[in-house]
């Protein structure tokens, strides 16, 4: 298997994709590259859908706060009715039944909060980028996840080609096997052998296409693509089916620009930011608040015991308007430590940020390590496994050569076989080991 537990990363493809020639399918089918996998993965998968929806989110707060700056605009209107005693026109209640309506309109316009509004704007301003930053992330890992699928494919692919091979050779040998049989050159118990070994091999077939088909499964799951697509993973690798190596940077100069760009550090840097907007805004709440007021009212009354006393209603509109302007001061003295308090709490929010930022480039150090060393040891392997591919090889056709011409039985001929096709697999899966390993660390740097 070649599921990797390492952080995500943004896929930029190093290689361009065509199929193996010895894996393509007798029925055409519509060839998906890793980039096409990650990008379909991107625009379908729900996780990424989510953190989208955050950051929409988190642009209407920065709208909202902004507008927190803009005076307000109310209107009232009302209306009662008096039975028995009732307010005058000149306020004071007497023995009558009357209706009455009133109206107004009035705004208010924040002067000064202690800089609580720009602190807000501020903080929500961090928070959208910070929302941007963990969309990134969650693409990342959505990049990563589909990678890790893919190359298992591709790996569980090449595993079913080498079954196919290996029971197309045990085939042919059980032909020969009757062959000399027949002829009298070879005994009964050699063709059962043979019989048994073709058995074998269409069990690991079987087998090895049934992983095919969950790996392929969890791969098109991941992209969240429907059945009804046709789809089939391919990758061009280097001459000999190998990828290139690459020179790498120094694992500081990979750390340095890292730093100044990752997400998760970009994430933890502006949670930290507002962190401290939010500890600013906290400690304004010390600060006296002013307020600009203003405003236009208006009522008109009917008296119903007495009609003869009602004036005309608009003249009682022109008459009863008031029109007011005024400045609301207000001043904190005692808020039960609700205040104080709350600045405590942000200060330990804030000391909480620093130490998640810490701890994020520490990771992040860690990290650039394990896919530096990872790279290198996994070309290393990779170098190691086709040398003993190709001594595999050669021990192969030696044993078939012996087996063919009678001077060698068919249990060291499927040793012989069956090391030939272990090493087959290990430089498969170090091939595509070393493919994922770079391209983690490709995207560091």
């Amino acid at each position: 298997m070649i599921f990797f537990a390492m952080k995500p990363f943004l896929f930029r493809m190093i290689f361009p994709a065509v199929l193996f020639a010895a894996t393509v399918p007798a029925v055409a089918q519509d060839m998906w590259t890793l980039d096409r996998c990650i990008e379909y993965a991107l625009e379908n998968n729900n996780d990424v859908r989510q953190q989208q929806l955050q950051v929409e989110s988190g642009k209407i707060n920065v709208n909202s706060a902004k507008m927190s700056r803009l005076p307000d605009l109310s209107a009232s209107l009302g209306g009662n009715v008096y039975f028995g005693r009732g307010p005058s026109r000149d306020g004071t209640y007497i023995d009558n039944s009357q209706l009455s309506g009133s109206f107004g309109v009035s705004t208010s316009i924040p002067v000064f909060q202690g800089l609580k509004i720009k602190h807000e704007v501020d903080r929500s301003k961090l928070d959208y980028e910070a929302a941007v930053h963990q969309l990134d992330l969650v693409r990342e890992n959505i990049s990563l996840q589909i990678a890790s699928y893919f190359l298992q494919a591709l790996y569980t692919k090449e595993l079913v080609r080498i079954a196919e091979s290996r029971l197309e050779a045990s085939t042919s040998q059980l032909e020969l096997a009757r062959g000399r049989y027949e002829s009298g050159k070879a005994s009964r118990s050699d063709v059962i052998d043979n019989e048994s070994v073709v058995a074998s091999d269409k069990a690991s077939l079987t087998q090895s296409k049934n992983n095919y088909i969950l790996a392929e499964l969890d791969l098109r799951q991941a992209m969240n693509l429907p059945d009804s697509v046709d789809f089939e993973p391919y990758i061009e690798l280097g001459e000999g089916g190998l990828p290139e190596y690459r020179l790498l940077p120094s694992l500081q100069e990979i750390y340095t620009s890292s730093l100044l760009l990752h997400p998760s550090v970009k994430v933890a840097e502006m949670n930290l930011e507002s962190s401290r907007a939010a500890l600013k805004s906290a400690k304004s709440s010390y600060y006296p608040t002013l307020y600009f007021t203003a405003g236009y009212g208006n009522s008109a009354f009917s008296n119903l015991t007495d009609r003869s006393l009602n004036s005309d209603f608009w003249t009682q509109l022109a008459n009863n308007g008031n029109e007011y302007i005024g400045l609301s001061l207000s001043i904190p003295i005692f808020s039960r430590n609700n205040v104080r308090n709350s600045v405590k709490l942000s200060r330990i929010s804030v000391r909480s940020y620093e130490i998640a930022l810490n701890e994020s480039q520490k990771a992040l150090k860690k990290e650039i390590e394990q896919a530096y060393w990872g790279a290198v040891t996994a070309y290393d392997a990779m170098v190691a496994a086709k040398k003993a591919l190709d001594a595999a090889r050669t021990a192969y056709e030696n044993e078939l050569v012996k087996y063919e011409s009678g001077k060698s039985g068919v249990y060291d001929y499927i040793n012989a076989r069956t090391a030939l096709d272990q090493a087959e697999a290990t430089l498969s899966h170090s091939k595509y080991d070393y493919i994922l390993k770079y391209r983690i660390l490709e995207f560091y740097m």
